[in-house]
């Protein structure tokens, strides 16, 4: 006898194979069947939500509400799948909240949300959708029967339970964030981590969930050698410090000073403060975030994998081979860079080249060279990508790893084309000062701190070194002389040697 599929009413005919148990195929039997599956699906879903949700607290308080809320709502859902499944009502809301998240996900990764580029597809937010999709094709076929071809096995409610529990535990597991690493969420929308394996140009990558500290033994890491030994015993992984102005910093300008300033020099840092205070510029320059939003070490995001680690190394050797082409200003100048910012503390001076300026990475040609000092003989202390590119997501291009990042100023007051005030400064106040501010939001730049003595105890990466310190004083400017370590380009970096990975 022919098995014939239930009706949309959801009565069965009781027509089964001869000697066959009768199969569940009611809409009640269906439900039955598909509850614990469903309920899995939408609790894993929701672990993964609230994984993520404090990493996008941090960077929006919508984004990270948004997970909150559907975090909640998806537990929610499971715990009336598993008591209410033979309501009607409890499916078609299983059914339209998952839907309507999952639409969302589409949009944010297709044409994105108003005002945002599209995001990037990482693994996590790939696998919460496939688990919001199995709770909408479950509630279609609770909700409609016939959907169903054959009859589907019953599965015992212990079965299901455990299931979930283990789903909950393999996804917090496999995806959790210590705080997710790699790139800016500048906006909100339903991103369900970082921004995935975004590769560069160059076979580069960006992105991807990272592992917590505590999850990576020092023995597994292959990247002890790309930092000072200070800063790897203080670092954790996780999303880049703000390094733009735009909103005011958690500091001081006593401590700001603290850090930026040598008192073995002779200086007092309280003294730099005050003379700062009376720089309005500067001043509100410093405290807007425009050379550095936090005074403490960059995060940094272990690496594991042997290949990465070859590659980060020889790049960084190259960086510093291309610094030693310009040891000084007078070499930068003759190369054709001129200057764009005096010498600033924890940020040095900026010379750019203007003919390497485009949408481009191109190791061998940093946009600018940073310096300790204003004069001619002033010693190069870093490199400074710079890449154009509209919108909100910071570039893909750059070097091996998840741990150099890019970051814009915006609206800095320019006169005679060098930075005579920082980001944020009023229109008023930069035509005072004899300068137009400019935009700047399609300007991305990354620092790379690759001078012997001058290794940052931040990161070779960090936004901000504090190395590069204020050495004296005269009645306009910061006086400095950077690092003051008197090492050459030819010197080795004092980089941790202690691991069996690569060194620079």
């Amino acid at each position: 006898m022919a098995e014939q599929a239930p009706p949309d009413t959801g009565a069965s005919d009781g027509a089964t194979a001869p000697g066959a148990a009768a199969a569940p195929t009611t809409a009640t039997s269906i439900g039955e069947a598909l509850r614990w599956p469903a309920a899995a699906a939408s609790v894993g879903a929701a672990v993964i939500h609230f994984a993520y949700a404090p990493t996008h607290l941090e960077e929006d308080a919508l984004h990270g509400a948004f997970f909150l809320a559907a975090g909640w709502v998806q537990l929610a859902i499971a715990f009336a799948l598993a008591r209410w499944h033979t309501r009607r009502s409890t499916w078609v809301v299983a059914a339209a909240v998952n839907a309507g998240v999952v639409a969302l996900w589409v949009l944010t990764r297709t044409v994105g949300l108003p005002g945002d580029d599209p995001e990037a597809v990482g693994f996590p937010d790939v696998l919460a959708t496939i688990l919001e999709v199995a709770v909408v094709a479950a509630a279609l076929v609770a909700l409609r029967p016939a959907l169903a071809r054959r009859p589907t096995p019953r599965l015992h409610p212990v079965l299901g339970v455990v299931a979930g529990v283990a789903l909950a535990g393999v996804v917090s597991a496999s995806v959790t964030p210590s705080i997710a690493g790699e790139h800016h969420h500048d906006g909100g929308g339903h991103a369900h981590g970082t921004e995935g394996e975004a590769a560069s140009a160059d076979g580069h990558t960006h992105g991807g969930a990272v592992p917590a500290a505590g999850q990576v033994d020092r023995a597994d890491r292959c990247d002890l050698g790309f930092n000072t030994a200070e800063y790897n015993e203080v670092s954790v992984p996780g999303q880049p410090h703000p390094h733009a102005a735009g909103e005011q910093v958690d500091y001081t300008l006593d401590e700001w000073a603290e850090v930026f300033v040598d008192p073995s020099k002779g200086i007092p840092p309280a003294a730099v403060a005050d003379y700062i205070e009376g720089k309005p510029l500067l001043r509100d320059g410093i405290l807007a975030g425009g050379i550095t939003h936090t005074l403490e070490p960059d995060p940094w995001n272990p690496m594991t994998d042997e290949d990465d680690c070859d590659a980060l190394a020889d790049e960084l050797r190259r960086a510093k081979e291309v610094a030693a082409t310009y040891p000084t200003i007078a070499d930068a100048e003759a190369a054709g860079y001129r200057k764009v910012t005096t010498f600033y503390p924890g940020i040095a001076a900026h010379y750019m080249n203007f003919d390497y300026v485009d949408g481009e990475f191109d190791l061998e040609k940093p946009e600018m060279l940073l310096y300790d000092g204003d004069g001619p003989t002033a010693g190069i202390v870093g490199l400074s990508y710079y890449i154009m590119k509209d919108g909100d997501e910071e570039p893909t291009d750059g070097f091996t790893g998840d741990n150099d990042h890019y970051h814009r100023h915006v609206g800095l007051c320019i006169r005679d084309g060098v930075v005579a005030g920082g980001g944020g400064t009023s229109q008023d106040d930069c035509t005072a000062a004899g300068g137009r501010t400019s935009d700047g939001s399609a300007g991305w730049m990354s620092h790379v701190w690759i001078t012997p003595g001058c290794e940052s105890p931040w990161g070779v990466f960090s936004g901000a070194n504090p190395t590069i310190t204020v050495r004296g004083l005269d009645t306009e400017s910061a006086v400095p002389t950077g690092c003051g370590s008197g090492e050459t380009m030819a010197d080795p970096l004092d980089f941790d040697d202690s691991g069996d990975g690569p060194t620079v």
